[in-house]
């Protein structure tokens, strides 16, 4: 269902959607390794490196004229009122640290354990040498040093933010999400190894059942407790 819907029908026809379906498929694969499940990759791998820069950025970009879950702000009124998409039009020189490309960087790290795809390799390792590239340094600020803010603007190569997008300045990091996910899979490339192969002898499974059966609690609705 979610393949047949792609991307038209997506209820965020985003980069972000595109950039985390490829761990999905990539673990698919490796459940059920077939040629179906290999073109569902390809065909939502190939759709996101589409816009691939020759620096290895990967544009945000949205489906709908409106934007995704956040709208284009379509009056003077709105501008700057809320959450909006980084940029105002496709084509704008943009890349999302916090939301898409670390979550990209994954995926495509996953997916090239899982299949060997050169071509997917290729594009690993030129969004990795982009995010290294863009990675904030700073002495006098010691604080920041090593992380990375929200949004880079790849033409002008200087950090970005969206006047419209309301509480996201150009300095906005949040460590929980691009850097930490940027600098886990930068690790696992070093060690040459993935998520699946770390996290084959995991003993999660032993839980599963105590889990399952605490959640279904209450019907699965809120749980009261005793």
């Amino acid at each position: 269902m979610t393949i047949d819907a792609f991307p038209d029908s997506w209820r965020w026809n985003d980069t972000i959607e595109r950039a985390r379906m490829l761990l999905c498929l990539a673990w698919l694969i490796r459940v059920e390794d077939t040629a179906e499940h290999r073109r569902w990759l390809k065909l939502v791998a190939d759709d996101l490196l589409s816009t691939q820069q020759p620096c290895g950025a990967l544009p945000e970009r949205f489906g709908g004229a409106k934007g995704g879950h956040y709208n284009i702000p379509a009056t003077n009124e709105e501008y700057g009122s809320g959450e909006t998409p980084l940029i105002q039009s496709n084509g704008d020189p943009t890349t999302d640290q916090l939301y898409s490309t670390g979550f990209a960087l994954l995926g495509l790290h996953e997916a090239v354990a899982a299949t060997g795809d050169q071509t997917l390799k290729a594009a690993e390792d030129k969004l990795a040498e982009y995010l290294c590239r863009i990675q904030v340094r700073s002495k006098q600020l010691p604080y920041i040093n090593g992380s990375w803010f929200r949004a880079f603007d790849y033409e002008r190569w200087d950090y970005w933010a969206s006047s419209a997008d309301a509480g996201w300045g150009a300095w906005s990091a949040e460590t929980g999400w691009g850097p930490a996910w940027i600098t886990a899979v930068l690790g696992l490339r070093l060690k040459n190894t993935c998520v699946w192969e770390i996290t084959s002898g995991t003993r999660i499974a032993d839980h599963f059942r105590t889990a399952r059966k605490q959640l279904a609690e209450n019907d699965g609705a809120p749980w009261i407790g005793q």
